[in-house]
């Protein structure tokens, strides 16, 4: 990046070496001190990658560049001067900032300012185009990969054959950190798998992209971004000053939660798919991935069949399949799951999920305050906000009892863990159990 100081100029250089851009330089701060202009002007399109934001208004000091700017298609090119800048983010139409940094624009460089994250905790970062397509070898491309997330973790990327087992195969990125650009790798030109995993699991897949097309001598930054439920990711392939290709997930996570009285045996299949071959009340399943849209499902209880029905998934989001009650009465209820990381690193976040056939309402506490109350059977709570901590009481009481429905004095709340309080039925007594979900 041509206008940062030598000193930072040979950091830069020292970070790309190793193939990462650390976030604190990508977010509206590659320049930073100087205001004086520059003669000669740059170039700048927006992209709007965030996850709840439908438009954006994208505005240099009080100059609107983009207007109500849409989710993943980049605005047109705007020329600007060559100076220090404040960058503005605002809803289309509004006149409140959701965002608002300095940053330093470079005489003749062009960026795509990429504005990504949630509303509550919005983020910029500016990607220079500054390379030259005729430093690529003739037959070979260069890709960059962009961890436009935070909810999502460290992540591999991998760009193979199709049948190639990633198992033993090397990453093309590997370790990238949410938030962190990588440098430009040398690839042979030609079509990709692309799997995306959670860092170091290649059985971790958050992404799976059948073709992905990379033509000779041309520099591409691929970016990632979550699903609705934080785990999941979608591509937009950004080609060297090119438009973009959008690559949207396709899958959803699905797992089912057995709690049935009398350890009443549950059976689920999505379409033509197990999830769950008999899973002995109570029990918590893993995630499985399965094609989003309306899936018919049928769910069985000690063999017969309880629940035959189409239900409909979001490509991105996770999902649980509730089943609970009695053996002969059981009841089946789809829960949204929001696994997305708290804005606040040093903070947990937890809900609870009551799996018991009981008439009474339960209420969950943490070291004694009450953060969800009258959550009845075959309900969840909305996700509270606390403090980590390494020894937090955890207490889930009903109305009509007179000792706790479940207790834990010793529950350990990481920071920036995400956790479901379930009790269930299945046994004599209601059962809890913690589930950290990230």
């Amino acid at each position: 990046m041509r206008h940062q100081a030598p000193t930072r100029r040979r950091a830069l250089a020292t970070a790309l070496g190793a193939g990462l851009v650390p976030l604190s330089w990508s977010l509206g701060g590659c320049g930073g001190g100087s205001t004086t202009s520059s003669s000669g002007a740059a170039q700048l399109r927006v992209l709007n990658l965030t996850s709840d934001l439908a438009s954006i208004d994208f505005l240099t000091d009080d100059t609107v560049r983009a207007s109500a700017l849409g989710v993943s298609t980049p605005s047109d090119y705007a020329t600007l001067d060559a100076a220090t800048t404040t960058l503005k983010v605002r809803r289309a139409g509004e006149t409140t900032l959701l965002l608002s940094t300095s940053y330093a624009v470079a005489k003749d460089m062009t960026y795509t300012a990429v504005v990504w994250g949630r509303e509550s905790s919005l983020r910029l970062t500016m990607l220079p185009e500054d390379a030259t397509n005729t430093d690529i070898t003739s037959g070979s491309t260069r890709l960059r990969v962009f961890n436009a997330t935070i909810d999502a973790g460290a992540v591999d990327v991998f760009l193979t054959t199709a049948a190639a087992d990633i198992s033993e195969a090397a990453a093309t990125q590997s370790g990238l950190a949410g938030g962190s650009l990588g440098g430009y790798k040398d690839l042979t030109q030609g079509s990709y798998r692309l799997r995306v995993t959670g860092a170091g699991d290649p059985t971790d897949i958050r992404l799976d992209v059948a073709t992905v097309a990379l033509p000779n001598q041309l520099h591409h930054t691929l970016i990632l971004t979550a699903g609705g439920s934080g785990v999941l990711l979608n591509g937009v392939l950004l080609p060297l000053k090119q438009a973009a290709t959008v690559m949207t997930n396709t899958q959803a996570r699905l797992r089912v939660v057995a709690a049935v009285d009398g350890a009443g045996s549950v059976g689920v299949t999505a379409g033509s798919r197990t999830v769950a071959g008999g899973y002995r009340s109570p029990t918590v399943g893993p995630y499985t991935q399965i094609d989003a849209g309306s899936v018919a499902m049928v769910v069985r209880v000690d063999g017969a069949v309880v629940t035959s029905a189409a239900f409909t998934l979001v490509a991105g989001n996770d999902y649980t399949l509730l089943v609970h009650g009695s053996a002969g009465a059981a009841r089946t209820q789809l829960l949204g799951d929001d696994n997305r990381v708290p804005t606040t690193s040093s903070r947990s976040r937890l809900r609870l999920v009551n799996g018991t056939s009981a008439a009474d309402p339960l209420t969950l506490s943490v070291d004694y305050l009450a953060l969800a109350s009258d959550i009845a059977a075959g309900g969840a709570s909305a996700y509270a906000t606390v403090s980590s901590s390494t020894a937090a009481r955890v207490d889930v009481t009903a109305a009509s009892a007179v000792t706790a429905v479940f207790s834990s004095d010793s529950v350990n709340l990481v920071a920036g863990g995400v956790y479901t309080v379930f009790v269930l039925g299945g046994n004599t007594a209601a059962t809890g159990v913690i589930r950290r979900e990230r």
